[in-house]
């Protein structure tokens, strides 16, 4: 690829393409050939872009220019209307009449005479001018551009105004051509009704995670060839977010981008490195509340269109399967069928189909219709202590899992004691430390490691427990009690 030159040596080039390629030999034939084969021919096509000719413009300048015209115009005014021309009338931010007024001494209405009477008079005597230099200003910048090339141009026709007038000339243009300065690009009407359209069909044409489609969006509007889309879009309010069009930059628009990017289901550290997410507590929050988003594996997650059947663990598959089985369904193919599809091992299939949720007949297994456990004695249970009053406890290690918010596992006899059967479960308040969370005890039928107490992390906490510490939990109906100090507890009930 060739340096970029200038405009005058590009020029040059091209004219000589001209006639090697095509024998032209006047303005008349170059105006028959093709200007794109001309730059591919020249070797400048790679880089038409880089070679501006604005500056050409400087031989025109006298015949274009208004500024100075203008500026005779404004300065044959009288005092009074000279101030509300460069303050109000043709300033880029207007004063508002009543302080022109007192300034004046005048009420606002009379200052407002004044500007009709102003406006009446640069009209009458420059009005055709401008209208025609707003006319070439459209043609030079089309319906937007971004600022300096726009300044640039608006320069070409109005740079011999007067230092005093010369925003003032540039304001009249302006505003005889319709242009307004936006964010990031200069509009004119059309532009700024591409604007208003594209605000008011981006959220019909968005999906549930606000994401537009583009191209319907601009054939919607009729802003196929439209300039400056990127500056159109971003003033009708809409976001560039991983290279497509959002509503608003919101973490469900940026997981669903990432999930369809990858195309395939991912675990939270992946769709958050995706979808430049930190905060992970927040996106397991989203991935598990909204319905654009399904389970695919206990670890692993997806869109919902990605498929019929989304994953709500295990044992819901196992279940699912034997009602679709008509009540029952081959163990073999279970043990197959939900690691292929659900990204676990075929041992952890065998452990649930081996709970008390399941009844084994033969190679089939079926659902029971009333799981039920024998009842079992505390003064068998190996995580049972007591207390000299006879008050059975739960003896554990704290470990850090529990200061996370993990539960500890119970003995079924220490469930049945607190009166929660398979499949039932009971909050039981704290009477030491008072004011934390009550404590769950829950007894899932389905469950292989039996029954278990939640919610221990803000009592523990609370007592100044460590990891490592021995803790001994009462386990009074009416109020659990945590107790650190176990030098006084028996291995059998007194």
């Amino acid at each position: 690829m060739i340096e970029s030159p200038t405009y005058q040596e590009a020029l040059d080039r091209v004219l000589a393409c001209a006639v090697f390629f095509h024998g032209a030999e006047s303005l008349a034939d170059l105006a028959k050939l093709d200007f794109k084969s001309l730059l591919d021919q020249s070797g400048l096509g790679e880089v038409a872009s880089d070679i501006t000719f604005a500056d050409a413009a400087e031989a025109l300048r006298s015949d274009v220019q208004i500024g100075a015209e203008f500026s005779v115009v404004l300065d044959a005014l009288d005092q009074r209307r000279r101030l509300i021309a460069s303050e109000r009338t043709y300033a880029r931010t207007p004063a508002r009449l009543a302080a022109l007024g007192d300034k004046f001494g005048v009420s606002r209405e009379r200052a407002r005479q004044l500007e009709v009477r102003l406006r009446w008079e640069v009209e009458r005597r420059i009005g055709d001018v401008v209208a025609k230099a707003a006319q070439w200003l459209t043609r030079a910048v089309g319906q937007a551009a971004p600022p300096w090339k726009f300044q640039k141009v608006l320069g070409l026709f109005v740079g011999d105004a007067t230092p005093q007038w010369r925003e003032a000339a540039e304001v009249a243009v302006m505003a005889a051509g319709g242009y307004e300065y936006l964010d990031g690009v200069v509009g004119n009407a059309p532009f700024r009704e591409f604007i208003a359209k594209a605000r008011q069909y981006g959220p019909e044409l968005a999906n549930p995670a606000g994401v537009i489609d583009e191209q319907a969006l601009r054939e919607t509007i009729g802003a196929q060839s439209a300039p400056e889309w990127e500056s159109l879009a971003r003033n009708a309010g809409l976001v560039r977010l991983q290279g497509h069009l959002v509503l608003r930059d919101t973490r469900r628009a940026r997981v669903f981008l990432a999930l369809e990017r990858t195309g395939e289901p991912c675990d939270r550290q992946t769709i958050a490195r995706e979808s430049g997410l930190r905060d992970n507590s927040s996106l397991s929050s989203l991935l598990s509340s909204d319905p654009l988003f399904v389970r695919f594996t206990k670890d692993k997650w997806g869109l919902q269109n990605w498929t019929d059947e989304p994953y709500g663990g295990v044992v819901d598959a196992l279940v699912k399967r034997i009602q679709d089985g008509g009540g029952r369904a081959r163990i073999a193919e279970l043990v197959r069928q939900i690691p292929q599809q659900f990204d676990v091992l075929p041992a952890t299939v065998r452990n649930y189909l081996g709970t008390r949720k399941f009844e084994i007949v033969g190679d089939h297994v079926q659902v029971a219709e009333a799981p039920s456990a024998p009842q079992q004695s505390l003064a068998e249970a190996r995580d049972v202590a007591w207390a000299p009053d006879g008050t059975p406890a739960l003896r554990f290690t704290v470990g850090e899992h529990h200061l996370k918010g993990n539960s500890q596992k119970i003995s079924p006899a220490i469930a049945q004691h607190l009166g929660v059967g398979l499949d039932g479960s009971v909050k039981i308040p704290f009477e030491h430390p008072r004011g934390v969370h009550d404590a769950s005890v829950i007894w899932r039928s389905y469950d292989p490691n039996g029954p278990e107490i939640g919610r221990l992390r803000e009592a523990l906490s609370a007592c100044g427990i460590r990891p490592g510490n021995e803790v001994f939990l009462l386990l009074r109906r009416e109020g659990f009690s945590v107790k650190t100090d176990g030098s006084d507890m028996l291995e059998a009930k007194p």
